[in-house]
């Protein structure tokens, strides 16, 4: 039985992940009348430590606050995670994911935790087949993020200073990944195009991975 693929979507809020996930996900199941999909996201609350996490996320305040406990929080949270869709992808199943440890490696990170410190907390999760960060300045995120959410936003959102370090962090992810924990799967997207030309990006490299007879445009 071929193994599932386990792909993830990261990027600053507001960067066009959650759009471009649903546009994956149809058309993966539609590619093969045999594609089952399971797809989550991280923090989950499949455990207490990812409701913990949520909290620490949906807090207000100084988005400097509560570092080393979300580190500590998500890395559990993803042991469980774990458990539940590795099972999956033995049996086929192709598992897509909103945000996985490299929002720990960029918030936190922004947040100063060292990168030693949050790959030593997920030295054991497994791995991504393949990793969407579709960048945006934080600029353009919180322009996004305004007409959205109006004011009423999450104290990471809100603070440009501090989304331009995660973006930073962001940018960094290509090489530290591969160094710390032999993660080689990330593909950077151009998010500041227009939506349709993100899509096709997002599309042609998914075929050239997993289904390199596709012709591509």
């Amino acid at each position: 039985m071929k193994r599932g693929e386990f792909i993830v979507l990261e990027g600053l809020n507001f960067c066009g992940k959650g759009a471009n996930m649903k546009k994956l996900i149809e058309y993966i199941y539609n590619s093969s009348r045999s594609k089952t999909l399971f797809i989550t996201r991280e923090p989950n609350e499949f455990d207490e430590n990812g409701k913990n996490a949520r909290r620490i996320l949906n807090q207000d305040g100084n988005p400097y606050e509560n570092s080393k406990e979300a580190v500590v929080y998500f890395a559990r949270n993803r042991e469980t995670h774990n458990k539940i869709f590795i099972p999956m992808l033995e049996k086929g199943i192709d598992v897509i994911s909103d945000r996985y440890y490299e929002s720990n490696f960029c918030f936190q990170g922004a947040q100063g935790i060292s990168y030693h410190e949050i790959a030593n907390a997920n030295r054991n999760a497994r791995r991504p087949d393949l990793t969407f960060i579709i960048d945006v300045t934080a600029e353009e995120a919180d322009r996004r993020g305004l007409i959205r959410d109006g004011k009423n936003r999450r104290k990471f959102d809100s603070n440009l200073e501090f989304m331009t370090k995660v973006r930073e962090k962001y940018l960094e992810m290509g090489e530290v990944l591969p160094k710390l924990l032999g993660d080689r799967s990330i593909v950077y997207i151009n998010g500041m195009q227009p939506p349709e030309e993100v899509w096709e990006d997002i599309k042609n490299i998914y075929n050239l991975k997993f289904n390199p007879k596709t012709k591509t445009n």
